[in-house]
């Protein structure tokens, strides 16, 4: 594959490839040539080809407002490459391969100039003009009710006890009335990465949507901004992030009024979902359980 890659991006002679460990679903990895580094990401059979293509206008246009993204590479076919290898039809995408680590690998703490920048990307990617076509994402806060009712059955009676009433109280919220917009979607440590002169990019656009503004806004507090080992912390940090984030978006009061309500329902899908992968899909993976240990903290907090 990285082979084929190479000849048919016109990325040089091939030296060197390692695979990228995160992720649940596409299979990522590095590739090193006589050119320089690059990522290759080839998308997973779940995804249809206009899932495949989606997500990459998505990120074309995300470049297009100036949104901190790796550089997408063009082959003959474009920036969404299909080739068959053993009977098999692959879909793939290069771009730049960042120099660094994302905050989840390196462990470190985040500091308030970053989770500064970050909200201001993060307003910069809710301005984006752009209404793709629906794909569903399992994880996503949207889908609470409907996931809750297939895999709601594995969880322990603890998590159960958190999680019931917030199901039954998810359809007072009346999502559908609070002010959309074009959302990541996914935004945490593993898809944040620092590089070596101390720049964040953002990556893994494959679950952006359209939904609640508020949803993008959650996702940080219960995870990039969530401390579970000091809650004055996290809610410090989520003080600062909503300053910074209005300064370009200016959130109305309802939605405002919402968002405490919507961070526990994040925490919710990280507790239901981690631990429908644990029980059924047997992950077992460093990266499954962070999401569950956190969610699990958030929940209890």
């Amino acid at each position: 594959i990285a082979e084929i890659i190479c000849k048919d991006f016109i990325l040089g002679n091939l030296i060197d490839s390692e695979i990228v460990p995160i992720g649940y679903e596409d299979f990522n990895f590095s590739l090193e040539t006589s050119k320089g580094k690059f990522f290759v990401k080839i998308f997973s059979k779940v995804r249809t080809p206009e899932d495949c293509e989606r997500n990459v206008d998505v990120v074309i246009k995300a470049l297009e407002y100036g949104v901190s993204v790796p550089k997408l590479y063009k082959s003959k076919q474009g920036y969404l490459h299909v080739f068959k290898i053993r009977e098999l039809t692959l879909r793939s995408c290069v771009m730049d391969f960042i120099s660094g680590k994302n905050f989840y690998t390196s462990k470190k703490s985040i500091k308030k100039e970053d989770r500064l920048y970050l909200a201001r990307q993060a307003a910069l990617i809710n301005s984006i003009n752009i209404r793709p076509p629906m794909i569903y994402d399992s994880w996503a806060i949207t889908n609470l009710p409907n996931e809750f009712e297939k895999k709601g059955q594995y969880l322990n009676k603890e998590d159960l006890g958190f999680i019931k009433p917030l199901v039954e109280k998810f359809n007072d919220l009346n999502i559908k009335t609070l002010p959309h917009c074009f959302v990541h979607g996914d935004i945490t440590r593993t898809n944040t990465i620092k590089d070596k002169d101390g720049k964040i990019w953002i990556v893994d656009f494959s679950v952006a949507n359209y939904y609640p503004r508020i949803q993008e806004i959650a996702l940080f507090a219960c995870e990039l901004l969530f401390n579970k080992d000091n809650e004055e912390e996290g809610e410090r940090n989520l003080k600062e992030f909503l300053k910074e984030y209005q300064k370009t978006i200016k959130l109305e009061p309802r939605e405002l009024e919402a968002l405490p309500t919507y961070i526990k329902f994040a925490h919710a899908m990280h507790v239901l979902l981690a631990t429908y992968e644990k029980k059924v899909n047997n992950n077992n993976t460093e990266e499954n359980e962070y999401f569950l240990s956190i969610g699990k903290a958030g929940l209890q907090e």
